[in-house]
């Protein structure tokens, strides 16, 4: 003789039906797009700066990194400008060339704003009266011994430490490969 199921059978079978039903429900729903994922994730890291041999220097120094807290230490009298234009983190170094005409080095600094108006509102302030576009660098100025570059909301200065026939090439070379056309 067998017994039939009753109604606390039933419910013991409740949760089970339920879990099944949730796992169906997750399964049919969108994903998050992984190239999205990606590019959100790389716009959360800090600001960076290429590798010496990357930009055919002969040496780099240690990248030293400062926040909203810290950036007085580095630009004491122009602090307030890029505080009030968003500024969050930036990172700075310099490049050692062998140049030509003899040592040539590059001050190199990234300026990580709250938004892309930011880095460009920046640009446009110290932007070099004699400043010209770099054609080899997309939204980048230089007047042959500074250089400035938004990428996002990102800006890139390169100030060169000396002279030498080949500077407005070797900050040029910095620029596109910081903004990823010259991994090497």
């Amino acid at each position: 003789m067998t017994a039939r199921p009753a109604v606390r059978h039933l419910l013991l079978l409740l949760p089970l039906v339920a879990v099944v039903v949730w796992v169906a429900w997750r399964a049919g729903a969108l994903r998050d797009d992984p190239a999205a994922v990606l590019r959100a994730l790389r716009a959360a890291q800090a600001p960076a700066l290429p590798e010496a041999g990357a930009v055919g220097a002969t040496d780099r120094s240690t990248p030293e990194t400062y926040d909203r807290e810290s950036l007085y230490q580095f630009i004491d009298g122009a602090a307030e400008a890029y505080l009030a234009r968003g500024f969050e983190a930036c990172v700075a170094a310099t490049y050692s060339f062998a140049a030509a005409g003899g040592p040539l080095d590059v001050a190199a600094e990234v300026y990580r704003f709250s938004g892309g108006e930011g880095a460009r509102g920046q640009r446009d302030e110290e932007r070099p009266a004699a400043a010209v576009a770099v054609p080899e660098a997309a939204d980048a100025l230089s007047d042959g011994t500074v250089l400035l570059a938004v990428r996002g909301r990102d800006l890139l200065k390169l100030t060169a430490l000396g002279a030498d026939p080949h500077t407005g090439t070797i900050l040029a070379r910095i620029a596109t490969t910081w903004e990823g056309k010259d991994r090497t």
